[in-house]
């Protein structure tokens, strides 16, 4: 169109003067009157009618092969007739051309999206190709591509406030990535006179900018949402003993959590690196939250008639999957939040040992208090514990700390119960040998808990000593014994006066034995009298 203005004012007597204006509008025609031409001034204004004039037609012609209204509208700015630069009327028909072509969203955009995407680049690479021939006359085939840019970008925010999902976030991400990052970004053929398109970086970054902290506000509520909805499922199966509900809570969280920087990954290293910090940030704001709630539930547990120790037990074995989890991503995450997240699992398996701890105590206390009471020889403990922890897909290294920890309580309990009751007692209900009763007690007790967790330490050994102090007869014997309880275990210096007492030795051979343990500092007077109050 500017090289046909260019055209005419050069040549614009010879135009006149041949009557070479049957494209002009009618009326113009009517107008005409050669004399007037002779004016200087009358032909300039004529000359800028012309150029008027054929303005109109390209932009009628502009319309037509856009197949537009001249008149429409676009964003509120009409271009029919309005004192505005002809270029500018020129973009605006171009840009109600895109508008109107412009692929609509699909109802169903979570599932349609990068369908429609596709939908999207197909389309402006048709009509790009379609329009081309069309407009590379008229030197507009740039800002029709331009559009189509700014079209695109407009539409991709529009889609960026209108998804909820992490995939579908992903998915309008990478597409955006892929349709403008690579080398032909519109799939466009070699077309004839026309420069590779270029993009507004300024609009591709802000774009990306804004992209970016979608997803990452996506994946926040999608994780926020997610570890409530598995925890929730836990809920449901709380009456459900099963294998896979033992490991239910911890799998389905290592999983999703784990999945999506994956997904990040196959896009950029940055965003998969960005997306893993957001998850764990949520990961530990929800175990914080589990924590007190679990910790809570379990108090209620511990309190009942008849407490189950699969509900202790599962919490531990979670606790023990997710730390591990977390304590491998600790070297790709920065700050404190892995650091943080042992800690609070940390706290929630050190309440469980202490509330599992109180229960195995109660536990054994009842049957313990009657086996000591009774006339009859028969050690329920035993048979109590197989009940009480039954076969489950628990970790072996956590089952053997509860056990070795359930051992040590019983022990104590045992030997507590075993001084409170003298000798004579248990000799009329038990046997002439107690230290024999004692042993078998003590072998029977281990046996039980190696087969729930085999190598777990051997407890039993004080009580067997214990026994064995029981039937020494020779103070001697006697001394060498003690010296065993005494530097083996840890409350050896303890309980050994205490039972050297329960024994029946005087206190001056009570003295004596303990004077001859090798490296223990003699007690004073004071102490020893208050040992025989004991």
């Amino acid at each position: 169109m500017f090289r046909l203005k260019a055209k005419l004012k050069r040549s614009g007597r010879r135009l006149l003067t041949d009557n070479n204006y049957n494209f002009l509008p009618e009326d113009f025609n009517q107008s005409y009157d050669g004399h007037t031409l002779l004016s200087q001034n009358t032909f300039n204004t004529n000359e800028d009618q012309l150029s008027q004039s054929l303005a109109k037609i390209s932009l009628q012609k502009l319309a037509e092969v856009l197949r537009v209204d001249a008149n429409t509208c676009v964003d509120g700015n009409c271009n029919s007739l309005q004192p505005e630069p002809n270029s500018r009327r020129q973009k605006l028909i171009i840009q109600s051309s895109v508008s109107q072509h412009f692929p609509k969203p699909p109802e169903d955009l979570k599932n349609k999206l990068l369908q429609h995407l596709e939908n999207v680049k197909e389309t402006a690479s048709n009509e790009i190709v379609r329009l081309h021939p069309l407009l590379e006359c008229m030197e507009l085939t740039g800002c029709l591509i331009e559009c189509y840019h700014c079209q695109t970008f407009s539409h991709l925010h529009y889609l960026l406030q209108n998804i909820s999902s992490i995939q579908s976030s992903f998915v309008l991400l990478n597409w955006g990535l892929q349709a403008y990052m690579s080398r032909d970004h519109l799939d466009l053929p070699d077309l004839p006179g026309l420069e590779p398109p270029k993009v507004d970086h300024l609009l591709l970054l802000d774009w990306f900018v804004q992209a970016t902290d979608t997803v990452l506000a996506v994946v926040q509520t999608d994780v926020k949402g997610s570890l409530e909805k598995i925890l929730q499922n836990e809920r449901n199966q709380s009456g459900s003993d099963t294998d896979e509900a033992f490991v239910g809570l911890y799998m389905d969280m290592i999983q999703y959590i784990d999945a999506i920087p994956k997904e990040a990954q196959k896009i950029s290293q940055h965003l998969s690196d960005r997306v893993e910090e957001v998850c764990f940030k949520e990961l530990l704001s929800f175990l914080e939250r589990y924590t007190a709630e679990q910790i809570e539930t379990l108090s209620k547990e511990a309190k009942r008639d008849k407490p189950k120790s699969w509900h202790f037990l599962k919490t531990l074995n979670s606790c023990k999957h997710l730390k591990e989890y977390v304590q491998k991503k600790d070297t790709t995450i920065n700050g404190s939040i892995p650091q943080k997240t042992v800690a609070t699992l940390e706290k929630m398996e050190d309440s469980t040992f202490k509330l599992l701890r109180e229960v195995v105590s109660v536990l054994t206390e009842r049957h313990l208090k009657n086996y000591f009471k009774t006339d009859k020889k028969l050690f329920s403990l035993s048979h109590a514990l197989k009940e009480f922890f039954p076969k489950t897909q628990c970790s072996e290294d956590i089952l053997k700390k509860v056990m070795d920890d359930a051992y040590e309580v019983i022990t104590q309990i045992y030997l507590k119960h075993l001084r409170q009751r003298s000798q004579r007692k248990l000799r009329r209900s038990w046997s002439p040998e107690v230290g024999q009763t004692v042993t078998e007690d003590a072998e029977l007790l281990h046996n039980t808990i190696a087969e729930l967790a085999p190598g777990v330490q051997e407890w039993n050994l004080m009580l067997l000593k214990v026994a064995e102090l029981l039937e020494c007869s020779d103070i001697e014997a006697v001394k060498v014994v003690a010296a065993e309880i005494f530097t083996t275990w840890s409350e050896g210096p303890d309980l050994l006066p205490k039972l050297l007492r329960w024994k029946g030795l005087p206190g001056w051979q009570v003295e004596e034995v303990l004077d001859a343990i090798p490296g223990r500092q003699p007690r004073s007077v004071f102490c020893f009298s208050a040992l025989k109050c004991c």
